[in-house]
């Protein structure tokens, strides 16, 4: 767990296309103000709410993180994904505020934003580092490595149509390990296993667990079961057929016949904001509704 800080200056990046946002924006940069807390609105969100001429001087992320002493992502789960990847390896926390549904990694409502903004201007608050992936992609023809992915929740690693199959060779360090015949394979984080990954049958591993965990999506042999490794392993995919690299649902890459991919967890961290240390056990029973009776 990070140490927390008093929170001078706030970053503030909003969900795309969502101008229902607005209000919330402005009650959420008057009462920041009225702290003496500074804030930096993101340009892209900025143009989208009309307001690059406005007092909401607006800026890019580069700047944003080395301003900020917390970033506020505005929208719901995707939009924290896309924080994450935008600040990544600037090690700046991020706080989640849900302007939609429920969600796992979002952990404040608008309407709390009142008692939230005191507490982090005085420092109450925690950061719980959670563990991202790092992913290279190798072309086959020159091997030559592309620009590394990376996520915090998943790579998804599909087929290239919705006909056929996957077909994939796995190493871990280097030792032949699997060849999977499937729909798909997610390599999840700790953090990504109570999205997708819970979906295609994989287990829930607490968020601050250093674990990669791999899980066959419609396998077409009753052997492949999902495994949970720690986060020391290297773990390297060869397409035995063409497919796809999805990134945290929202990047997408077309790999080719005979690509290798080497996924492990990332240098850097992602650092959420927790505002009580059991939120995580009240979210899930809120979405799953456990611990209700019949």
């Amino acid at each position: 767990m990070q140490e927390s800080r008093r929170v001078k200056n706030v970053g503030v990046i909003l969900r795309p296309h969502s101008t229902h946002i607005k209000p919330i924006f402005l009650d959420i940069q008057e009462r920041l103000q009225k702290e003496e807390i500074a804030v930096a609105l993101e340009h892209s969100g900025a143009r989208m709410l009309g307001l690059d001429d406005s007092n909401s001087r607006s800026h890019d992320m580069s700047y944003i993180c080395k301003y900020a002493d917390m970033l506020f992502s505005i929208g719901g789960d995707g939009t924290l994904l896309s924080v994450a990847r935008q600040s990544y390896g600037s090690n700046v926390p991020i706080l989640g505020i849900n302007s939609g549904r429920l969600g796992y990694l979002t952990v404040a409502m608008p309407n709390e934003i009142p008692h939230i903004i005191p507490r982090i201007k005085n420092g109450d608050y925690a950061v719980k580092s959670h563990l991202m992936l790092e992913g290279y992609v190798q072309e086959s023809v020159n091997m030559e490595t592309m620009q590394p992915l990376v996520a915090l929740n998943e790579f998804l690693l599909s087929r290239a149509s919705f006909s056929g199959m996957l077909e994939l060779e796995s190493y871990i360090n280097g030792i032949l390990f699997n060849h999977y015949r499937l729909d798909g394979l997610l390599v999840a984080t700790p953090t990504g296993s109570s999205a997708y990954n819970i979906s295609a049958g994989g287990s829930l591993v607490y968020p601050s667990c250093r674990n990669i965990l791999l899980t066959p999506i419609c396998a077409h042999a009753l052997t492949q079961r999902p495994i949970i490794l720690n986060d020391e392993f290297m773990i390297t995919f060869k397409f035995k057929t063409a497919g796809t690299l999805i990134c945290d649902g929202q990047q997408r890459v077309s790999i080719s016949q005979g690509s290798v991919i080497c996924i492990k967890a990332a240098p850097h961290n992602a650092n959420l904001v927790e505002l009580d240390s059991n939120s995580y056990f009240v979210r899930l029973r809120d979405k799953f509704g456990w611990g209700q009776l019949d």
